[in-house]
C-alpha cells in the first residue's frame, strides 16, 4: 500500500477517534454519603446548648471516676473501656460528682463479647440515686442488654416495685456505637436512642425527686461462668434543662409493670 495513503488513513482515524472523544460525556460521578455528616446525639437535634459537663475519655481515667475492680477499667484510644473475665463478676465505673436531680444526660456506648460458651454478661448504663438507692429501686435505666442479643431495653424503677419500661431493637454487636440520652423534668422523663426520643413518660409513678450520678456496668450472674466482654464509652455529657427542645418530645408512654428485686 503506498506510503502516502497510509498516512492518510491514520489520519482520518484519528480525527475520528477526536470526534468520539468530544461527544461521549464523562460518566457521573458517584456520590457516597458520609455517616459522619449527620449527628449522632440527641443534644444536636433538639438543640440543648453546650454541655455543663463531659468526659471524651482522652486520657487515664480521672480519679472522679469510682471503679470497683481497677485493672480491669482504663482508657483504650479515647474510650473509658470496662472489661469483664469469666470469673470477675460485675465490673463498674460510676461517676463521683456532678450529681443533678434534672437535666439532660446523654453517653455514646458499644460493646462485645469474646465467647458464647457461658452466661453473657449484662450492659447497663444508667442514672442511679445518690441516696435511697436498694435493689434498682429509683434508678433510671438508658440502656440495659445482654451481650450477643438485639435488643435494648429502657426503664425508671420505684418504689414499690414499680417498672416503666420500653425497648429498641438495635444492632448491638461489635463495632457501632449507640447514642442514649434521657431527660428529666419535674413533669415528665424522655428516653432517646439515635437521636430519636423512644419514649416520654408523665404518670406520677416516673418522678422520683432523686438526685442522680452517672453509672456504667457490666453486670454478672452471680455463680456463673460469664462470657468475658467489654464495654466501651466513647464520650458522656450532661446538659441543664436552660434551653427548651427544638423539636417534639411527644412519644408513647412506657409499659407499667412491676420488677423483681435484683439484690
Amino acid at each position: 500500500m503506498p506510503l502516502l495513503t497510509t498516512l492518510r488513513r491514520a489520519a482520518l482515524g484519528a480525527v475520528a477517534l477526536a470526534a468520539l472523544v468530544a461527544v461521549t460525556p464523562d460518566p457521573a460521578p458517584v456520590v457516597r454519603p458520609l455517616a459522619s455528616t449527620y449527628p449522632t446525639n440527641a443534644a444536636k437535634i433538639f438543640r440543648w446548648g453546650d454541655a455543663q459537663f463531659f468526659d471524651n475519655f482522652i486520657s487515664p481515667v480521672k480519679p472522679m471516676w469510682s471503679v470497683n475492680r481497677p485493672r480491669l477499667v482504663r482508657d483504650q484510644h479515647g474510650m473509658l473501656t470496662i472489661n469483664a473475665t469469666a470469673t470477675s463478676g460485675t465490673v463498674s465505673a460510676r461517676l463521683t460528682g456532678h450529681n443533678r436531680q434534672y437535666g439532660r444526660w446523654e453517653a455514646r456506648v458499644r460493646a462485645e463479647q469474646y465467647t458464647s460458651t457461658g452466661t453473657p454478661y449484662h450492659v447497663v448504663w444508667e442514672l442511679v440515686p445518690t441516696s435511697g438507692y436498694h435493689c434498682g429501686a429509683r434508678s433510671i435505666v438508658l440502656a440495659d442488654y445482654a451481650l450477643g442479643t438485639g435488643e435494648a431495653h429502657m426503664y425508671l424503677r420505684n418504689t414499690p416495685r414499680t417498672e416503666l419500661t420500653a425497648s429498641k431493637a438495635l444492632t448491638l454487636g461489635p463495632g457501632p456505637f449507640h447514642t442514649y440520652a434521657v431527660e428529666v423534668t419535674k413533669d415528665h422523663i424522655s428516653w432517646f436512642v439515635d437521636t430519636h426520643v423512644l419514649m416520654t413518660e408523665r404518670r406520677p409513678e416516673a418522678r422520683t425527686a432523686a438526685t442522680y450520678a452517672v453509672r456504667f456496668r457490666l453486670v454478672g450472674t452471680p455463680g456463673a461462668q460469664m462470657n468475658p466482654g467489654r464495654m466501651q464509652m466513647d464520650w458522656v455529657r450532661y446538659y441543664s434543662l436552660a434551653r427548651p427542645n427544638a423539636q417534639s418530645i411527644e412519644a408513647p408512654a412506657a409499659t407499667e409493670g412491676t420488677y423483681a428485686a435484683a439484690c
